[in-house]
């Protein structure tokens, strides 16, 4: 009978012991961009409400995991573990263009297309590029947007561009690559804000029908 008794709780210590062992499951992170304020400018450039909609974007930057390259290479992606943003991107990155661009006063009101007010200029975008490249050289991040500026009643396209921004992290950790990310879409935000500036004081070309 005892050697019965050991023959059945044998297993059950071995099982104990396995799970015991085993390394614990990792937590997931979440993360956002933060964009510094930029200088505030006391004249408005555009005269009336600034509708700024959610931007567009395809596959996987719809997605919210972050995503990286090992080898360094920008047609080669993977998506992290474990680690994902905060929003997916499209509407992370409305949220902040709105806030920087509230804090510029760029407009007399910068509002999102959910509130239906009458919106005298528009501002719709794509994201291109949002990724950590790991390999190749030291490590990096790299944000490309395109910007896309009209004139809601007369249509007209005051402005259209792509920004990019290559910067390196501290090292290869995630949270370094987030700091970068924030210095990458900083310098593409003041970009957009100064090639608005000279924009609004110059022609402007009509969208087609």
């Amino acid at each position: 009978m005892k050697r019965l008794r050991i023959l059945f709780y044998a297993p059950l210590f071995l099982l104990g012991g396995c799970l015991t062992s085993a390394p614990p499951v990792p937590r997931d992170h979440y993360y956002r961009v933060l964009i510094p304020a930029p200088a505030r400018s006391e004249i408005p450039m555009l005269h009336g409400v600034l509708a700024v909609s959610p931007l567009d974007s395809d596959g996987l930057l719809r997605e919210r995991p972050l995503l990286y390259s090992a080898s360094g290479h920008s047609y080669e992606m993977q998506q992290h573990d474990y680690h994902y943003w905060i929003d997916p991107p499209p509407r992370m990155l409305q949220i902040q263009l709105i806030d920087y661009l509230r804090q510029s006063g760029i407009a007399a009101s910068v509002v999102t297309p959910d509130l239906r007010v009458k919106a005298d200029y528009e501002l719709s975008g794509r994201i291109k590029r949002l990724e950590r490249l790991l390999g190749g050289g030291p490590p990096r991040v790299v944000a490309e947007l395109e910007l896309a500026l009209v004139e809601s009643a007369s249509k007209r396209l005051i402005l259209v561009r792509s920004y990019d921004a290559e910067v390196r992290s501290d090292d290869e950790s995630v949270t370094a690559s987030i700091s970068a990310l924030n210095v990458a879409l900083s310098r593409i935000f003041e970009r957009f804000l100064i090639d608005a500036g000279w924009s609004t004081t110059a022609d402007a070309t009509p969208l087609p029908d």
